[in-house]
């Protein structure tokens, strides 16, 4: 009899003080039950205007920030013994959206961590779009992942 893999624990971060507190739970949720973490971020790809060369930069630019954050979701990881995968999430949907598709996709899942706001004025006072659009797709296409909202802190990052 073979043993079945054991499911992730998914995590989706945008780089904000919330999303790496939602990270080091689900670090911590894994190492007790033993489990890997995959690590979400999603690039929303806009356009700028009519000009080719602005939309590449701005492409190349949030790419490369993409980087960074999954680098760093890999280290803290490492640093929690843990293994982690990542995801990097490129679409011209919403970054719910683009979450929501790769939790419809992406077979057994344990449970989604999220950070209760990201960036921006109106998601550091009141539960987070993003994880709010979440949370209600989940539950209206009546998909099988439970989530958990980490609330974000008021200490520094």
């Amino acid at each position: 009899m073979s043993a079945t893999p054991a499911k992730p624990i998914l995590v989706a971060v945008d780089g904000s003080p919330s999303s790496w507190e939602a990270l080091e739970t689900a670090l911590s949720l894994a190492k007790l039950m033993d489990r890997p973490v995959e690590v979400l971020h999603v690039v929303q790809l806009r356009k700028a205007g009519y000009f080719a060369f602005i939309d590449r930069h701005l492409k190349e630019d949030h790419e490369a920030q993409a980087q960074k954050i999954l680098q760093e979701a890999e280290e803290r990881g490492r640093q929690a013994g843990v293994t982690v995968r990542t995801h990097l999430l490129e679409t011209e949907k919403s970054p719910a959206e683009a979450i929501v598709e790769y939790l419809s996709g992406a077979g057994p899942i344990k449970f989604l961590v999220m950070g209760t706001h990201g960036h921006g004025y109106v998601a550091r006072h009141l539960l987070g779009s993003v994880t709010e659009r979440v949370l209600r797709d989940v539950t209206h296409r009546g998909l099988p992942v439970p989530l958990l909202i980490v609330p974000g802190g008021t200490g520094p990052e």
